[in-house]
C-alpha cells in the first residue's frame, strides 16, 4: 500500500532527524500524543509546541528510525505498525545511553488540508 506523501515525508524527516522538515509536515493546530507502555505519556497541541518537543527528542538520540511493517490507509486516516530503533545519547527510561534499542509500536495520523493534524504514537 502506498502511504500518503505527507506521511512519507514525515517518516523520512523523522528518520533523518531533520526537525525543520518534520515540523513542516504538521498543521498549525496539530495535536500530538505519545503513549508509552512504560507508563508515561505526553500530549501537546500546536505547531510551536510540536517543534519544541521534536527538537528536544532529536537531541536525545544519536540515531533513530521508524520502519513501517504494515499500513492501513482510509481516506484521511493512516494507521501504521512500526518497528522503532534508536540509540539514546543519555539514559532515557529503560533505554541506556549508547545502546541500540528496538521497540514495536503503532502510529496513527489524521490528515487535513495536506498536513498532519493529529499524530498518536503508541509504544
Amino acid at each position: 500500500m502506498t502511504l500518503p506523501a505527507i506521511v512519507q515525508r514525515y517518516l523520512a524527516s523523522y528518520n533523518a532527524m531533520d526537525v525543520a522538515s518534520l515540523v513542516e509536515c504538521v498543521s498549525d493546530s496539530v495535536v500530538f500524543e505519545h503513549v508509552s507502555n512504560a507508563g508515561s505519556s505526553i500530549k501537546i497541541e500546536g505547531r510551536a509546541a510540536f517543534a519544541g518537543l521534536a527538537d528536544q527528542a532529536a537531541a536525545l538520540f544519536v540515531r533513530r528510525r521508524q520502519i513501517v511493517r504494515t499500513a492501513l490507509v482510509d481516506g484521511d486516516k493512516v494507521a501504521l505498525e512500526i518497528v522503532w530503533t534508536g540509540m539514546p545519547t543519555v539514559d532515557f527510561g529503560q533505554m541506556k545511553a549508547g545502546v541500540e534499542t528496538t521497540l514495536r509500536g503503532a502510529s496513527f495520523f489524521t490528515i487535513k488540508e495536506g498536513k498532519l493534524a493529529e499524530i498518536v504514537d503508541i509504544s
